[in-house]
C-alpha cells in the first residue's frame, strides 16, 4: 500500500511540474502605452482624437491636453492608429515591453482636400517575418472612409542600416508589388504611401522582414 501511495505522489508531482511548465510557455506579458497627439501645423495638442491599438485593447479619446494612455497592452510590436474628423489618420508601430511604459507622440495633418480617413494595414509578409525568398509579392490592405476616392500607391524599400530608399512600386492602382533580387540573410524595411491626384494622403507604418539563406533554392 505504501508503495502505491509513493507512486501516486510521484505522479502528482509530475503533473504539477508539467502544469508549471505549460504556464511558463503560455505566459502573457503586458506593458503600458501613453502619448500626446498634436496638430501638424501649429503643434497644439488635439482633443477628442480616437486612438486604437492592434493587437486590440480598448479605444480611447485624447484629453484636452492631447494625451492618451493604455494601462494594459500586450507586449510586442503594437500598431497605434489615430483618427479625428478633418484630419488625415496616422498609424505608427511601436514596441511595448513587459511591465514597462512606452511613450510616443503622433502628429496629425489637416485633411485640407477632404480625402477622408485612410489607414494602411495588414502587410504581407507580416511585420517581422523571417526566412523570406529573394523574390516575392508584397501586399497590404487599405481602409478609407471615402470609397469614391481612387488612391494610388508608392512603395519604398530599404535595407537595415541604410538610408538609401528604393521605390519598388510607383503610382500603383493595386495593393501589391513584386520585389526581386533581394540579398540573402538581410533585414529590409518597407512602407506604402497613399496618394490622390499626385498629393500624399497618408504614409503607412514602416514594416520589416528578413530574407533567409536561399543559396540552395531552385
Amino acid at each position: 500500500m505504501k508503495k502505491i501511495n509513493h507512486i501516486s505522489i510521484f505522479l502528482l508531482l509530475l503533473l504539477l511540474f508539467a502544469a508549471c511548465e505549460d504556464e511558463k510557455v503560455d505566459a502573457t506579458y503586458y506593458g503600458s502605452l501613453s502619448g500626446v497627439i498634436v496638430d501638424g501645423e501649429t503643434y497644439e495638442p488635439l482633443e477628442g482624437v480616437l486612438v486604437a491599438t492592434n493587437p486590440a485593447s480598448s479605444s480611447v479619446l485624447t484629453s484636452n491636453s492631447g494625451e492618451f494612455s493604455f494601462n494594459k497592452v500586450l507586449s510586442g510590436e503594437v500598431s497605434v492608429t489615430a483618427r479625428k474628423k478633418e484630419y488625415l489618420s496616422s498609424t505608427i508601430i511601436v514596441s511595448v515591453y513587459d511591465r514597462e511604459q512606452t511613450q510616443m507622440n503622433i502628429v496629425l495633418q489637416k485633411d485640407d482636400k477632404d480625402y477622408g480617413s485612410v489607414t494602411i494595414y495588414d502587410p504581407v509578409p507580416g511585420n517581422g517575418a523571417i526566412d523570406q525568398h529573394r523574390s516575392f509579392t508584397m501586399q497590404w490592405k487599405v481602409d478609407q472612409s471615402k470609397s469614391d476616392i481612387s488612391l494610388s500607391y508608392d512603395v519604398y524599400l530599404f535595407r537595415s542600416n541604410s538610408s538609401t530608399q528604393t521605390i519598388v512600386g510607383e503610382s500603383l492602382t493595386i495593393k501589391e508589388v513584386v520585389v526581386d533580387n533581394l540579398a540573402d540573410n538581410t533585414t529590409y524595411y518597407w512602407y506604402v504611401v497613399a496618394k490622390y491626384d499626385g498629393n500624399i494622403v497618408t504614409n503607412g507604418p514602416t514594416w520589416s522582414f528578413k530574407t533567409g539563406d536561399n543559396s540552395n533554392a531552385n
